[in-house]
Parts: structure tokens; C-alpha cells; sequence
């Protein structure tokens, strides 16, 4: 997570702006200072920043990736249509907006304790204004996500003559093409509601070798990586047999995973098989001693090493022990899925948004359940004061107390084999449970149903809180309201809880999430959200 500024009170803020292009490195800054760094040296920032009017926000409501923008109007102090005509690429260069508070004139941060709010790039440049200096550029500074060109699967992690010469000798070309699977997790293990341990199919598997003299498969690959597992179950479309996993390499040196199947357990003349992960785990995890890569928190931070974007690796470990309560097991297999794409749908049921920091990119978590106790302690007063009315948000064709979530999907034909459903507790039936917050909306507003299946979770604790979390955010409607804080509430940020006492609106240590921070020529505006979570709070009904 980004570095915050300490709260100094009576400080004013000041803003700096760095631009990488054409091989030079511009700075601004909204009043010429020189910046101390740590050795002892200096940084010069001439001006020429006006205010940024920076703004940034999570959008709690539609479960959205945040992306950070600002507009700019600079003057570089250079020809900038000449060095375009060089060859100078001015669009995608990349650019910093931070600041550091300022108290009765001296600086109270060096270069390396500056804040930086934004590290993006230059977006939608525009140059070669007839009535302004050669300098003069107008852009855009986003901190977007989606730049990413990062992808999951290798051209070359697929099955071919080169990477199987087995293929080539059959001649059969069953599974030529096929991408290896990346396996997370145990896909295909889940339990009954009495506990019992069942395996489906979690996985696909590919026929990489075939005896010619019989028809029969006889190699099958089943992971393009070593994996933790000993054995699998393999299963054909009647029946499923045990066999033991080799990790080997291909024909590129490329690490996978492959089963040899014989006997008359399963039929080998078929030409479709699947694998469920009874007896171990894909994928190893890399950032724990646990062999098992299947915690969310663990699951985003490995996908994203497959990105081009930077990552934050301590911010993920400190949030992973939230977040890896969140289990999931699965595979990935489609080639042309960007690592963005993939990472961001697995936001859409889980409280959590990744931002971008000079840092790399962090988890912001979303724990709508998080003690009071736990929050910064905030007081209404001069410098912290209420400047909007109160917001009830959402509308009532978004209430959902009553959710009904498939998971343990058998991924043969894509159908779960559990569901769990939160809303009210059915007798003799124990996929179903309710929560205070559930119970109340139902008797607000009746049975408001929506119903998902979803592809990753085979695990009913996970689907339980997955559930529970979304009916806190979507059961009774969240208040948001703004404040408008003094500079030295730069230290606030996105997704921090804070603890509330504003006597004009009775709140006694209420628990709120900031989701939006805006700076407002010479203060920041602070929107916060209240979820409405009756067990939480301390109150009456």
C-alpha cells in the first residue's frame, strides 16, 4: 500500500508532477520549492503546476476496477513538435503526481517520503497550440490497469509435434492445439452437507500419446506445470480410475504435468477426459511454505506475475491473511484471456479492489464487518466537517436478501453439484443459513432472489462468506456522506475504515469505509460509506 503522510496540523499541501519524454525528466510542482532527499542532496521543482484537481475513488456499487485519471494543461519548455518529428513518442510516457505538506514554510517530507497518489502514464496528448508556446501540451494522466499486455498462457504451452513427438508418430492430431491448463487448488474435491468427500470433474485433460495398435490413449497431459498432486482421478464419460502424475518437461524443456493410463478402469478409446483433483493440488504456491496455491489474496498476487504491471508483493502479504480465507480451486485454459481480464472477473464476488501505486499494484480490502475499535478515529470539528447532505443509496431493483450460489461445478458439462443459499434458514435443509442483516430486509422488503453459479469455489466455508459479504453490501441499503477535511487528512486512504462521532448525525463511533478522496484547491473532500450491518452496530430496530 502506498506510503501515507503524517498528520501534521496547520499544514497546507503541496503538489509535484513528474514527466518522463524524450529521454528527459520534467518536473512541476503548484510552487517552485527545492526538495531535500534522504543523502542530503536536492530536486529542484520550478512550478508550472496548476491545481490537479485530483480525484479518486472505489466504486463499492457495481464492483468496478478502479482506474485513476487527471487532466493537465504544461508547459515543457521545450519545442515539443520538433521532438515529435524526431521520433519522440510523447503518449504512454510515464508520469508521477505526489505531494508533501508544508507548515510555516518548511517542508515537512524529503523526496523519499514524498506521497504519491498517481504513477501512470501520459494519455491522449495533444500538442501544437497556434496561440501558445511550443511547450504548451494538454494530457491526461491515468493510472488505468488495463493497460496490462500480460497473458496467462504461452503461445508455446500448447500441445504440438514440438512439444510432444508423440503426436507426430501417432498421427491422430486428437488434441493437437489444445493449451495446457493451469491448474489452481483442488478442482473437482468438495464435501456433501454431511461432510463426506467427493471428487468431480475439475480439470480437462489432453491425449498427448496414443497406441496406434489399439486406439487407446495412453498418455494424458493434465497441467502445463508440476503440480503438488501424487495421483488423480481420471474420468472418461462413464466411469473415473486413480493414476499417479508425472512431473516431466515437454519438447521445449516447457514443465508439465502428465498421467499414463492403462487397464480397463476407464475407457481409453474415448476422446475426451477430465481429471478431478482428489489426492492434492496443482499449481505449488510461491509465496508460502503450504503446497496449496488457493487463497484469493495468494491466487491474485501469482496470476499478476504474469502481468506487465509492477506489483506491491508486501501489501499483498499483509493483506493475505483476510483474504486467503476466501478459498478457490480451478484452471485456466483459454489463450487469448489477458492476466487483467482474468484477475479482474474474480472481483466481482469477493471484497476486495486492486489500485496501482508507485509501489506496484495493491489490494484494497473491502471488510464491511471490521470492528469500530479497528477504524482511525474521527471527530467532527472545524477541520473535519460535514458538507453534504446524506446519501441512501441504491435502488430497490438492487436489494438482494435472498442469493442462491452454485459452486462445485463439475466442469464437464459446467452444472454445480452444491449450492449454498443465504436469505432464511430452511428446516432440514443445511445449504441454506440467515444472517441478522438478511432477516431484516426480508421483513423490509420481502424475498428480493438473484441466483450465480460460480466457477471457482468448491469449497461451502468460501461459499458461505462469499454469500455472506455480497447480503451485507446488497441487503439494506449503504449511506454515503462527505466531509470536507483539512490538508493534514492526507494520511486517509482509500478503503481505510474509519470511526465516526458527529453529534448533528447521532453517529457514535460508526464504522465507515472511505471510497472517494478529492483534493479541492485547499482541502480534501473524504466520501464515506456506512454499510448498514445491524449485528455491527450498535443500535437499535
Amino acid at each position: 500500500m502506498p506510503a501515507r503522510l503524517p498528520s501534521v496540523s496547520g499544514a497546507r499541501l503541496l503538489w509535484l508532477l513528474e514527466i518522463k519524454f524524450a529521454g528527459r525528466l520534467f518536473r512541476f510542482s503548484t510552487k517552485p520549492i527545492d526538495l531535500s532527499k534522504d543523502d542530503g542532496s536536492t530536486i529542484s521543482y520550478p512550478g508550472g503546476l496548476d491545481d490537479p484537481g485530483y480525484e479518486e475513488s472505489i466504486d463499492r456499487f457495481s464492483h468496478s476496477i478502479d482506474q485513476q485519471v487527471i487532466s493537465l494543461q504544461l508547459d515543457l519548455g521545450v519545442d515539443v513538435a520538433e521532438l515529435v518529428q524526431k521520433g519522440h513518442a510523447l503518449g504512454g510516457d510515464e508520469a508521477e503526481l505526489s505531494c508533501v505538506l508544508v507548515q510555516a514554510g518548511t517542508i515537512q517530507q524529503t523526496y523519499e517520503g514524498r506521497l504519491v497518489v498517481l504513477a501512470g502514464n501520459v494519455s491522449e496528448p495533444q500538442y501544437g497550440f497556434p496561440d501558445e508556446p511550443s511547450g504548451y501540451i494538454t494530457c491526461s494522466i491515468e493510472g488505468a490497469l488495463s493497460e496490462d499486455a500480460g497473458s496467462l498462457l504461452p503461445p508455446s504451452a500448447s500441445i504440438s509435434t514440438d512439444t510432444f513427438s508423440e503426436v507426430a508418430t501417432d498421427g491422430k492430431e486428437i488434441h493437437e492445439g489444445k493449451p495446457y491448463p493451469i491448474v489452481f487448488g483442488s478442482p473437482g474435491r468438495y464435501q456433501t452437507s454431511t461432510g463426506t468427500n467427493r471428487t468431480t470433474s475439475g480439470s480437462p485433460a489432453y491425449i498427448v500419446d496414443i497406441n496406434t495398435s489399439t486406439d487407446k490413449a495412453t498418455k494424458l497431459l493434465i497441467a502445463g506445470h508440476h503440480v503438488n498432486a501424487s495421483t488423480v482421478l481420471v474420468f472418461d464419460s462413464k466411469s473415473s480410475a486413480s493414476f499417479s502424475v508425472t512431473n516431466t518437461t515437454d519438447g521445449l524443456g516447457q514443465p508439465v504435468a502428465t498421467v499414463a493410463i492403462s487397464g480397463t478402469d476407464i475407457d481409453r478409446t474415448e476422446r475426451e477426459f477430465w481429471i478431478g483433483w482428489n489426492d492434492g493440488s496443482g499449481i505449488k504456491n510461491p509465496w508460502t511454505s503450504a503446497d496449496d496455491l488457493t487463497g484469493l489474496g495468494d491466487v491474485l498476487r501469482w496470476a499478476l506475475t504474469y502481468s506487465t504491471l509492477s506489483i506491491d508483493h508486501g501489501s499483498f502479504a499483509a493483506a493475505a491473511d483476510y483474504l486467503n480465507r476466501y478459498k478457490l480451486d480451478g484452471y485456466i485454459s483459454d489463450p487469448t484471456t489477458s492476466v487483467w481480464e482474468w484477475v479482474s472477473s474474480l472481483s466481482q464476488s469477493f471484497p476486495v479492489t486492486l489500485r496501482r501505486a508507485a509501489g506496484g499494484i495493491y489490494p484494497i480490502i473491502h471488510d464491511t464487518r471490521a470492528s469500530p475499535d479497528s477504524g482511525i478515529k474521527l471527530a467532527a470539528s472545524p477541520e473535519f466537517q460535514q458538507i453534504s447532505q446524506v446519501q441512501i443509496e441504491g435502488k430497490l431493483s438492487k436489494i438482494f436478501n435472498s442469493i442462491r450460489m452454485g459452486y462445485a461445478v463439475r466442469a464437464k458439462v459446467g452444472s454445480p453439484k452444491r449450492y449454498a443459499v443465504i436469505g432464511t434458514k430452511a428446516t432440514g435443509e443445511p445449504s441454506t443459513f440467515s444472517t441478522t442483516t438478511t432477516r431484516q430486509s426480508i421483513s423490509r422488503y420481502g424475498v428480493r432472489y438473484r441466483s450465480f453459479d460460480h466457477p471457482y469455489i468448491y469449497n461451502r466455508a468460501t461459499a458461505q462468506r462469499v454469500l455472506k459479504h455480497l447480503t451485507d453490501t446488497e441487503a439494506l441499503p449503504p449511506r454515503t456522506v462527505d466531509y470536507r477535511a483539512a490538508p493534514r487528512f492526507a494520511s486517509i486512504s482509500l478503503g481505510d475504515v474509519v470511526t465516526l462521532t458527529d453529534d448533528g448525525l447521532h453517529f457514535t463511533d460508526q464504522a465507515c469505509l472511505v471510497i472517494g478522496k478529492t483534493w479541492d484547491v485547499d482541502s480534501w473532500i473524504l466520501t464515506l460509506l456506512i454499510d448498514t450491518i445491524p449485528d455491527r452496530d450498535d443500535r437499535s430496530f
